[in-house]
């Protein structure tokens, strides 16, 4: 899902908003506020970098769409669209002359059957099309066509049962949202190539439909090209034709999905077969030319992954093909079109960028989709979670599968982070029809990523394994081919299990907030029993009441295990229990079935040895965490061992380390040097090392980074490294810097921070490498941070640099020409 981007003003609804800040910035620097470069890039309405200017257009914009209106009193509330007629399926003939053009024509089939009440008047979301003619049935229909839609009259009109064909013949020119044609660059050998991306509601930008998902339909693209072009669309390949010149390529997806996941690729790639799962199901990584091995060994387990989900649903998967394509100037990492998701540009991996980690939690979330969102479909925006909570799910099922329990529960504790930004004095819960626009509903504080996936969890631990997938597998066989909302699935869940879970949906997905939990815990030798105070510290009041759950407790001494949950309910709850010996540790939640803000208080030497040998990854990293407010030696000694160990996760080591670092004694800042000396077999943990080697004394630093910066394998490690010498300011290590700019890596990021590194020093050389790597055919996603390189060091050419921030405000390429306008302005 591509991130929020503050939308064009109307005034200048040709000219993105810093492009237009950034011509006002360079005639009369006195009109554009000091935040301009902010705004411009604030992904959410209103927030403090934004200004006045974008809460002035919050306001408004919630006036059109939002909760309340203070001036007449009337609730504006989102619902979905009122469908009218059932859309069956469309066909789409489209012919590109040339790929250079941005521009097409094409011939749209809508079949459509009334439903209800007679409709005189068919609306279909349309923008910026020249319609040239309409027809009912192979008859001109009258037509009006404005800003937003394409209307259709329907006389007579269509009676529910009756059947209609509409075809729209039409001309799209440069698209203004939802088609992206990336130009072809000849001497970076870089073919030209277009993509689509529909989510929420942008292929209405080159295609007449209903763009809301509670409508379902088979889609049809043939799509006429010239040769040498390969197309993509959703479903299987019909046929493929080539005469002369020109090629046709014939895509049909038969079983019905919603109009934001049509997909249509176009572009020249290596096409690459990965080794298929148990039910066959063909699998193609459409990957840049010359990527091919390497896609091979980024996508690999694709296989597995719907092997996992096809048993784990119960449901196979249920397409014809599921294809991965990677693409340029794609906006997001990952759009799952049904059966053919696009990628991000640099979404493959060679075998030294594996070091640093792999695309699987992109690939599992994406695949996962196909399921939960393309199978079953949220009805409206309100419910995304269903989408993307579970595609987030299935990320961490496809660790638990790949790494064991200790990867599933590190990866679910990291979705619980969630809670520290989802607090009870948030406006809206994760479900609600209050927005502005559908992408909002992706980025609200109840993030519907993590915190969907969070619930799932939570599910899963309340209901047991089996009665969790059987709800699963029930959800999937009567939602299929359907749209659902989250009363659905709790239907599903509700019937498998004899539960009433009304409460907890209406707690976790409703309403604002997560609980705040501070748990006290201590031995009472006097009377034998381990007592634990239970206090929910976040704010309470009428609308958000202290919050209900059992938190489960193990005791773990000599005298075995003693485990027991504590039914919270109330602002405190205090409980005890008997137990068999002392314990050595009291451990709150060791397998995470509560989503909290958690807080330990516990004795110290319980502390250290949870965080020595607690029963799970999570457990140990809660009191990790507890303890980075201890600075004793003996803490220093652990946190170095758990750093040092290598059968823990590196997430864990991690941890460890970062608990060092916020120590202030000589022992841990001794055991750091140590560290850093010693470097680690894992990239991942290096990283960490770099970071913190930027933090030492200068004369101890910089040797350490050029070191790094020179001959790391990886290419994560070489990055940070760079970027702490330009923070420290080490010009004796410029020449390094120039060098490392032609430095090949993963999305170019020791480029990236050689320029940055560079515009640290002032180094004029820098000046000219930005301006080379922010030419057109550089990848897109490097291109900003050399074009942010530019702004930083225009003083030693002023006037040149500017005319070419000006040229690049019109550069094809949106990322590319919003850094422009912020180095302008």
């Amino acid at each position: 899902m591509p991130s929020n981007r503050c939308q064009r003003m109307p005034l200048f609804a040709a000219m993105p908003i810093a492009a237009w800040l950034a011509v006002v910035a360079v005639t009369d620097p006195t009109v554009v506020p000091a935040s301009a470069a902010a705004m411009v890039h604030e992904e959410e309405w209103g927030g403090a970098a934004a200004g006045g200017a974008c809460a002035a257009a919050k306001a408004e914009w919630l006036a059109e769409a939002g909760s309340f209106d203070p001036e007449t009193g009337r609730e504006y509330r989102n619902f979905p669209p009122d469908r009218l007629v059932d859309h069956l399926s469309m066909t789409l003939r489209m012919r590109f002359p040339d790929l250079s053009s941005a521009r097409f024509t094409a011939t749209e089939t809508l079949r459509v059957r009334g439903i209800g009440v007679p409709v005189h008047l068919l609306r279909l979301d349309a923008v910026g099309f020249r319609v040239d003619a309409v027809r009912r049935d192979g008859v001109p229909a009258p037509f009006a066509v404005d800003d937003e839609s394409i209307s259709v009259q329907l006389e007579p009109p269509l009676e529910s049962g009756e059947e209609a064909s509409i075809e729209i013949d039409y001309e799209c020119r440069d698209p203004a949202d939802g088609m992206i044609f990336s130009h072809a660059v000849a001497e970076k050998g870089l073919s030209a190539e277009i993509h689509t991306q529909g989510q929420p509601d942008t292929n209405r930008y080159w295609f007449a439909c209903h763009d809301f998902p509670n409508e379902r339909l088979s889609t049809e693209l043939i799509v006429d090209v010239p040769a040498g072009y390969q197309v993509s669309s959703n479903g299987r390949l019909v046929s493929q034709e080539t005469q002369g010149d020109r090629a046709v390529w014939h895509y049909l997806q038969e079983r019905p999905h919603v109009n934001y996941l049509v997909s249509l690729v176009i572009g020249q790639f290596d096409r690459v077969e990965l080794p298929p799962p148990r039910s066959g199901v063909p699998l193609t990584v459409w990957a840049p030319k010359g990527r091919g091995p390497d896609a091979q060994r980024t996508y690999e387990r694709t296989g597995a992954m719907i092997d996992l989900f096809e048993r784990r649903f119960g449901t196979p998967y249920p397409w014809k093909r599921y294809d991965q394509l990677i693409v340029r100037n794609f906006g997001a990492g990952g759009m799952e079109n049904t059966s053919a998701t696009t990628m991000y540009p640099t979404a493959v991996f060679d075998e030294r960028a594996l070091l640093d980690g792999d695309l699987d939690g992109l690939i599992s979330h994406e695949l996962g989709h196909q399921w939960f969102g393309d199978l079953v479909t949220c009805r409206s925006w309100a419910h995304i979670w269903l989408n993307e909570g579970w595609a987030t799910y299935c990320s961490a099922l496809w660790q638990e599968e790949s790494g064991g329990r200790e990867a599933y529960l590190d990866s679910i504790r990291g979705s619980f982070q969630v809670a520290r930004r989802d607090t009870t004095d948030g406006e809206v819960g994760m479900v609600s029809t209050v927005y502005g626009s559908p992408n909002e509903t992706f980025g609200r504080r109840p993030n519907p990523y993590p915190k969907g996936a969070s619930i799932l969890h939570m599910l899963r631990a309340m209901l047991g394994e089996e009665l969790f997938f059987e709800g699963v597998r029930r959800y999937l066989e009567r939602y299929g081919d359907q749209v659902a909302e989250t009363d659905d699935f709790r239907h599903a869940m509700e019937q498998v299990s004899g539960l009433d879970l009304e409460w907890f949906f209406e707690q976790w997905c409703r309403r604002p907030g997560t609980p705040q939990v501070k748990a006290t815990a201590r031995y009472d030798a006097a009377t034998g029993e381990v007592v634990v105070d239970v206090e929910q510290t976040q704010s309470i009041d009428a609308r958000t009441p202290a919050f209900r759950f059992e938190l489960p407790v193990l005791a773990i001494g000599d005298g075995g295990e003693t485990a027991f949950r504590i039914d919270v309910r109330d602002r405190k709850t205090t409980y005890r229990t008997k137990v068999a010996g002392v314990p050595s540790m009291i451990v709150v939640d060791p397998e995470l079935h509560v989503l909290k803000s958690l807080t330990l208080d516990l004795p110290f030497r319980m502390l250290l040895e949870q965080a020595r040998r607690g029963p799970t990854i999570a457990a140990r990293r809660d009191a990790i965490e507890a303890l980075r407010a201890r600075s004793e030696p003996e803490v220093v000694e652990l946190m170095t061992a758990i750093v040092r160990d290598s059968q823990r996760r590196h997430t864990e080591r991690v941890a460890a380390f970062g608990a060092l670092q916020g120590f202030d004694s000589s022992d841990a800042k001794e055991s750091i040097a140590a560290l850093i000396a010693e470097s680690d077999p894992d990239a991942r943990l290096r990283v960490a090392f770099v970071d913190a080697a930027a933090d030492l004394p200068r004369a101890e630093a910089i040797p350490i980074l050029a070191k790094v910066a020179a001959n790391d394998e990886s290419y994560a490690c070489r990055a940070r490294a760079v970027e702490g010498l330009g923070k420290l300011k080490s010009a004796e290590h410029a020449d390094l810097l120039v060098e490392l700019v032609d430095y090949p890596s993963q999305s170019d990021q020791v480029r990236n921070a050689a320029l940055g590194a560079l515009a640290e020093l002032d180094d004029a050389r820098g000046l000219d490498l930005a301006i080379r790597c922010a030419e057109l055919g550089n990848p897109d996603r490097a291109r900003p941070r050399a074009v942010a390189a530019m702004g930083r060091l225009a003083h030693h050419d002023r006037e040149r640099t500017i005319d070419l921030l000006l040229e690049l405000l019109k550069d094809p390429e949106s990322r590319t020409a919003y850094e422009a306008g912020d180095a302008l302005a």
